[in-house]
Protein backbone atom coordinates (compact mmCIF):
# COMPACT_ATOMS: atom_id res chain seq x y z
CA UNK A 1 0.00 0.00 0.00
CA UNK A 2 1.55 3.40 -1.04
CA UNK A 3 0.58 5.81 1.56
CA UNK A 4 0.25 10.02 1.29
CA UNK A 5 3.33 11.21 0.70
CA UNK A 6 2.62 13.66 3.63
CA UNK A 7 2.24 10.87 6.18
CA UNK A 8 5.12 8.65 4.48
CA UNK A 9 7.20 11.71 5.46
CA UNK A 10 6.21 11.73 8.95
CA UNK A 11 6.65 8.24 9.17
CA UNK A 12 10.19 8.32 8.32
CA UNK A 13 10.86 11.67 11.07
CA UNK A 14 9.37 9.13 13.52
CA UNK A 15 11.76 6.17 12.48
CA UNK A 16 14.43 8.51 13.32
CA UNK A 17 14.29 8.23 16.92
CA UNK A 18 15.64 6.15 19.29
CA UNK A 19 14.46 2.03 19.36
CA UNK A 20 11.60 3.31 17.40
CA UNK A 21 11.18 1.21 14.13
CA UNK A 22 8.71 2.21 11.30
CA UNK A 23 5.48 0.12 12.47
CA UNK A 24 5.81 1.87 15.58
CA UNK A 25 6.17 5.30 14.21
CA UNK A 26 3.42 4.60 11.76
CA UNK A 27 1.27 3.94 14.96
CA UNK A 28 2.19 6.88 16.00
CA UNK A 29 1.22 9.16 12.98
CA UNK A 30 -1.99 7.21 12.38
CA UNK A 31 -2.56 8.30 16.50
CA UNK A 32 -2.20 11.61 16.04
CA UNK A 33 -4.06 11.56 12.52
CA UNK A 34 -7.05 10.41 14.44
CA UNK A 35 -7.05 13.22 17.03
CA UNK A 36 -8.76 16.48 16.57
CA UNK A 37 -7.37 18.99 14.84
CA UNK A 38 -6.80 20.85 18.85
CA UNK A 39 -4.95 17.93 20.31
CA UNK A 40 -2.93 17.51 17.26
CA UNK A 41 -2.19 21.69 17.87
CA UNK A 42 -1.67 21.05 21.43
CA UNK A 43 0.88 18.43 20.80
CA UNK A 44 2.76 20.39 18.43
CA UNK A 45 3.22 23.37 20.66
CA UNK A 46 4.80 21.50 23.11
CA UNK A 47 6.94 20.22 20.20
CA UNK A 48 8.16 23.58 19.52
CA UNK A 49 8.18 24.44 23.32
CA UNK A 50 11.89 21.89 23.14
CA UNK A 51 13.14 24.32 21.33
CA UNK A 52 13.44 26.62 23.90
CA UNK A 53 14.66 23.96 26.81
CA UNK A 54 18.58 25.60 28.16
CA UNK A 55 21.36 23.14 28.92
CA UNK A 56 23.66 24.14 32.12
CA UNK A 57 26.42 25.33 31.43
CA UNK A 58 28.45 22.95 34.18
CA UNK A 59 26.67 19.35 32.87
CA UNK A 60 25.05 19.72 29.69
CA UNK A 61 21.74 18.50 31.23
CA UNK A 62 18.38 19.76 29.95
CA UNK A 63 16.85 22.35 31.86
CA UNK A 64 14.84 25.20 31.77
CA UNK A 65 16.50 28.80 31.42
CA UNK A 66 17.56 30.36 34.77
CA UNK A 67 19.65 33.15 35.88
CA UNK A 68 22.91 31.16 37.00
CA UNK A 69 22.65 28.87 33.79
CA UNK A 70 23.35 25.64 36.38
CA UNK A 71 20.43 23.31 36.92
CA UNK A 72 19.30 22.72 40.46
CA UNK A 73 22.00 19.61 40.41
CA UNK A 74 25.21 21.66 39.88
CA UNK A 75 23.40 24.54 42.02
CA UNK A 76 22.70 22.73 44.76
CA UNK A 77 25.56 23.55 47.67
CA UNK A 78 24.36 19.99 49.42
CA UNK A 79 25.81 18.17 46.67
CA UNK A 80 29.30 16.43 46.91
CA UNK A 81 31.45 19.04 44.64
CA UNK A 82 34.11 16.23 44.81
CA UNK A 83 33.06 13.76 42.44
CA UNK A 84 31.28 14.17 39.54
CA UNK A 85 29.58 10.94 37.62
CA UNK A 86 29.68 10.68 33.69
CA UNK A 87 27.09 9.53 31.95
CA UNK A 88 25.80 9.29 27.78
CA UNK A 89 22.18 10.78 28.76
CA UNK A 90 19.62 12.72 30.97
CA UNK A 91 17.56 9.83 31.44
CA UNK A 92 20.41 8.08 33.04
CA UNK A 93 20.95 10.88 35.86
CA UNK A 94 17.42 10.45 36.50
CA UNK A 95 17.66 7.13 37.30
CA UNK A 96 20.83 7.75 39.15
CA UNK A 97 19.06 9.71 41.54
CA UNK A 98 15.80 7.45 42.44
CA UNK A 99 18.59 5.28 43.83
CA UNK A 100 19.06 8.30 46.84
CA UNK A 101 22.49 7.20 47.05
CA UNK A 102 24.74 9.56 45.00
CA UNK A 103 25.50 12.84 46.21
CA UNK A 104 27.89 14.06 43.83
CA UNK A 105 27.52 16.07 40.21
CA UNK A 106 27.04 14.86 36.64
CA UNK A 107 28.63 15.48 33.31
CA UNK A 108 26.30 14.28 30.73
CA UNK A 109 28.78 13.24 27.16
CA UNK A 110 25.83 12.33 25.17
CA UNK A 111 25.97 9.63 22.55
CA UNK A 112 26.02 12.25 19.15
CA UNK A 113 29.02 11.66 17.26
CA UNK A 114 32.94 10.92 18.36
CA UNK A 115 33.94 14.08 17.58
CA UNK A 116 31.44 15.78 19.90
CA UNK A 117 31.88 13.55 22.83
CA UNK A 118 35.55 14.38 22.76
CA UNK A 119 34.59 17.83 22.65
CA UNK A 120 32.74 17.90 26.23
CA UNK A 121 35.89 15.17 27.79
CA UNK A 122 38.20 18.01 27.23
CA UNK A 123 35.87 20.82 28.23
CA UNK A 124 35.25 18.93 31.59
CA UNK A 125 39.56 18.47 31.92
CA UNK A 126 39.26 21.96 31.52
CA UNK A 127 36.24 22.76 34.22
CA UNK A 128 38.35 20.61 36.46
CA UNK A 129 41.64 22.20 36.41
CA UNK A 130 40.74 25.54 36.57
CA UNK A 131 38.57 24.44 39.61
CA UNK A 132 39.08 25.52 43.05
CA UNK A 133 37.32 22.59 44.24
CA UNK A 134 39.29 19.27 44.49
CA UNK A 135 37.86 16.58 42.42
CA UNK A 136 38.59 13.29 44.37
CA UNK A 137 36.62 10.38 41.73
CA UNK A 138 35.28 10.68 38.93
CA UNK A 139 32.50 7.93 38.13
CA UNK A 140 32.46 6.20 34.17
CA UNK A 141 28.81 5.20 34.23
CA UNK A 142 27.72 4.27 30.85
CA UNK A 143 25.86 1.93 29.21
CA UNK A 144 26.35 -2.17 29.83
CA UNK A 145 26.31 -2.04 25.96
CA UNK A 146 29.16 -2.28 22.87
CA UNK A 147 28.16 1.46 22.00
CA UNK A 148 28.92 2.26 26.23
CA UNK A 149 31.57 0.61 26.94
CA UNK A 150 33.44 1.90 23.57
CA UNK A 151 32.00 5.49 25.53
CA UNK A 152 33.72 4.28 29.13
CA UNK A 153 37.29 2.87 27.24
CA UNK A 154 37.20 6.25 25.23
CA UNK A 155 36.55 8.20 28.21
CA UNK A 156 39.00 6.71 30.69
CA UNK A 157 41.70 7.37 27.95
CA UNK A 158 40.79 10.79 27.21
CA UNK A 159 40.60 11.36 31.05
CA UNK A 160 44.04 9.80 32.03
CA UNK A 161 45.33 13.16 31.74
CA UNK A 162 43.91 14.31 34.72
CA UNK A 163 45.70 11.41 37.55
CA UNK A 164 49.12 12.95 36.06
CA UNK A 165 48.20 16.25 37.56
CA UNK A 166 46.16 14.73 40.15
CA UNK A 167 47.37 11.55 41.39
CA UNK A 168 45.20 10.99 43.78
CA UNK A 169 42.01 11.28 41.49
CA UNK A 170 39.94 8.07 41.19
CA UNK A 171 38.41 7.08 37.57
CA UNK A 172 36.14 4.44 38.70
CA UNK A 173 33.70 2.50 36.77
CA UNK A 174 30.04 0.87 37.96
CA UNK A 175 30.32 -2.22 39.33
CA UNK A 176 29.63 -5.78 38.02
CA UNK A 177 25.58 -6.35 38.01
CA UNK A 178 24.80 -4.51 34.89
CA UNK A 179 23.33 -6.84 32.71
CA UNK A 180 25.37 -6.87 29.03
CA UNK A 181 22.93 -4.48 26.92
CA UNK A 182 21.84 -3.01 29.70
CA UNK A 183 20.74 1.12 29.47
CA UNK A 184 21.20 2.53 32.92
CA UNK A 185 17.84 4.14 32.33
CA UNK A 186 15.77 0.83 32.10
CA UNK A 187 17.65 -1.00 35.40
CA UNK A 188 15.69 -1.26 38.60
CA UNK A 189 16.34 1.26 41.63
CA UNK A 190 18.37 -2.14 43.44
CA UNK A 191 20.48 -3.09 40.41
CA UNK A 192 21.93 0.61 39.89
CA UNK A 193 22.57 0.67 43.65
CA UNK A 194 24.15 -2.64 43.87
CA UNK A 195 26.57 -1.29 41.10
CA UNK A 196 26.96 2.20 42.23
CA UNK A 197 28.46 0.93 45.74
CA UNK A 198 30.46 -1.82 43.60
CA UNK A 199 32.39 0.45 41.48
CA UNK A 200 35.57 0.41 41.08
Amino acid sequence: MVLPRVIQNLIDEFSKLPSVGPRQAARFVFYLLNQSKEETEKFAKKLFVLKKIKYCSFCNRAMESTATHLCDICKNKDRDRATICVVEKDTDIESLEKTKRYNGLYYVIGTEDEKKQLERLKTLIEKIKKSSKKIGEIIIATDATTEGETIALYAARQLAELKKAYPELKITRLGRGLSTGSELEYMDEDTLTNALLGRK
